[in-house]
């Protein structure tokens, strides 16, 4: 069970409650590749970038970067994230801190600190997980915040279901809200390709169809 969070969840959008192995790493590359029903905001193309690397094995760094919102809107952060109430029996929590460079509505850049708690829970073929964040920045003091959850099931011995959601309020204080779909194939022992549907909530309403490539090496 442990093994297949780390395989997954690891790679979502967001990091997970669960540490990366020492001396392993995982890359994510992805995004949307065609949208529908206008979309522009909260879904549009959102490309992005998640690395990751166990440096110990209870400290794990990592560098994760996003567009969005047609490129008005995005960010670039190196993180560290450590275990949190280790004693606690079926539960994995977690603490993460980062410093990066926000994107703001005008085109202007800002150092921003960004703050993490995440959860997770393995379940007899699958897990629960949700990782909340919020980021200040350090000049001109925007601030965003949002909390994400994520369903992921093992349906086949190479194929696994997610189901997700997400809220949050952005640069400008809207409050967004999406949910999304995908499915996982476990191309080789390590590449796993993921297709996905995702409808926002709020806004524009629209949707996009997500690839991803997720590598462990």
């Amino acid at each position: 069970m442990l093994t297949l969070c780390l395989a997954l969840w690891a790679g979502m959008a967001h990091a997970g409650a669960w540490p990366r192995e020492e001396g392993t790493s995982f890359l994510s590359l992805g995004g949307n590749v065609a949208l529908f029903d206008g979309a522009t905001r909260p879904v549009h193309y959102d490309p992005t970038l998640y690395l990751e690397h166990g440096i110990t094995p209870r400290l794990t760094f990592g560098i994760d970067g996003y567009a969005a919102d047609a490129g008005t809107a995005g960010s670039l952060f190196a993180w560290i994230r450590l275990p949190w109430r280790p004693e606690l029996e079926g539960d994995v929590w977690a603490v993460s801190t980062g410093l990066g460079v926000t994107l703001l509505p005008d085109g202007d850049r800002e150092a921003t600190g960004r703050l993490g708690l995440h959860w997770g829970r393995g379940l007899g073929n699958g897990w629960l997980a949700l990782d909340a964040q919020g980021q200040l920045g350090v000049t001109r003091l925007s601030h965003q915040a949002k909390i994400e959850g994520t369903w992921g099931r093992e349906l086949a011995p190479r194929w696994t279901g997610l189901i997700q959601a997400q809220a949050g309020y952005g640069l400008s204080g809207d409050i967004y809200a999406k949910t999304g779909g995908s499915l996982v194939w476990q191309a080789s022992e390590t590449l796993d390709l993921r297709l996905g549907l995702t409808r926002a909530l709020t806004g524009d309403r629209g949707g996009g169809l997500t690839v991803e490539s997720w590598w462990r090496f």
